[in-house]
């Protein structure tokens, strides 16, 4: 256990003992998010485990280097298969690469890197989110806001009117006005064409500039509903660090019921079967 400062300058308690990441894979034709497995650590082993649910997916395969659905798999080295997706620290892009991830370098080990990037490679189906964690004064998560570029393709609806598509110099104008530590608000979108739960997040001038990622979408349901969720902006990047990378995002609710993710039915482990 350690104590820590929030950005509010309260001190909490942080159970450093065990980390999340829920694996999830994206079906290559329906562009569905799939939950399939489960990565976590107590700095010393990494474990890895298919959830329940995996080897119903349909058109999912065991990953590479876990070919058990029912197997429970440790190293006390990152598995191979996620270590390739933490880039290589004797990049010349790599200083770089923290800052656009408001990481330190002290900080940068490869599970920091994954929870951040969400192990996305290009034209890969494998991405990682991190699980929100408890500690003394509620749930904190970060995630990477999702979608933005399709903004420039759809209009969204807002109350009585609609927004967009913005051009790209639209688009740009909005991301470049974003600020560290400004709030974010978020807004439901059950139009949309690929889930009714999206959710669309809003600069503080009420302009949507992309999406909560889906795997998030339940819990903060649950922590809107109990109206005690805090969005602010940690990071926003440039053009040249990629969509995927623009705007960074953390999260937290003081106190909320359904924030505990792995809770959830689609969340139980083939091990515990």
């Amino acid at each position: 256990m350690r104590s820590v400062i929030d950005e509010r300058g309260d001190a909490s308690i942080v159970d450093d003992a065990m980390r999340r990441l829920v694996v999830c894979w994206q079906h290559p034709l329906t562009r569905a998010i799939e939950p399939i497995g489960l990565l976590s650590s107590d700095d010393e082993t990494f474990r890895f485990e298919y959830l329940a649910r995996a080897s119903e997916v349909e058109g999912f395969r065991p990953l590479l280097g876990f070919p058990e659905f029912a197997s429970s798999y440790e190293s006390k080295e990152l598995f191979p298969f996620f270590a390739q997706r933490v880039m290589d620290p004797r990049r010349p892009d790599f200083a770089r690469y923290l800052q656009e991830l408001a990481v330190e370098e002290s900080e940068s080990t490869p599970w920091e890197l994954l929870a951040r990037t969400q192990g996305k490679r290009e034209g890969d189906t494998i991405l990682l989110y991190p699980v929100p964690r408890q500690t003394g004064d509620g749930w904190h998560w970060v995630y990477l806001v999702h979608g933005i570029r399709h903004l420039m393709t759809k209009s969204v609806p807002l109350g009585s009117d609609s927004v967009g598509p913005y051009s790209h110099e639209e688009l740009e104008t909005i991301l470049s006005e974003l600020s560290q530590g400004d709030v974010l608000e978020l807004y439901p979108e059950p139009s949309n064409e690929w889930s009714d739960s999206a959710m669309l997040v809003l600069d503080a001038k009420g302009r949507p500039f992309g999406y909560v990622p889906d795997l998030l979408l339940e819990p903060i349901h649950s922590a809107m509903f109990d109206g005690k969720l805090h969005n602010v902006v940690e990071k926003v990047n440039g053009p040249e660090a990629g969509w995927h990378l623009r705007v960074l995002v953390r999260a937290k609710s003081a106190d909320a019921d359904g924030l505990d993710l792995l809770a959830a039915e689609k969340f139980k482990l083939a091990t515990s079967q």
